[in-house]
């Protein structure tokens, strides 16, 4: 079941992306709290497709 109430991006330690595949027929976004909870976002939230643009943005810069 996938949340899909804003969590602040600072309490985030972790954000993963599941891409779809034979093992999930839609795409997940996982993320663990820094509290060690792990939840997962519903990828069509609005807020959590900022957070995943503003993940990919800072890594293409790295790159």
């Amino acid at each position: 079941r996938a949340v899909s109430e804003v969590i602040p991006p600072r309490r985030l330690a972790r954000v993963e992306l599941v891409a779809e595949g034979p093992h999930c027929a839609v795409p997940e976004v996982i993320a663990t709290t820094k509290q060690g909870q792990t939840v997962c976002l519903s990828p069509s939230a609005p807020w959590v497709k900022l957070i995943l643009t503003r993940i990919l943005k800072r890594y293409h810069r790295v790159l």
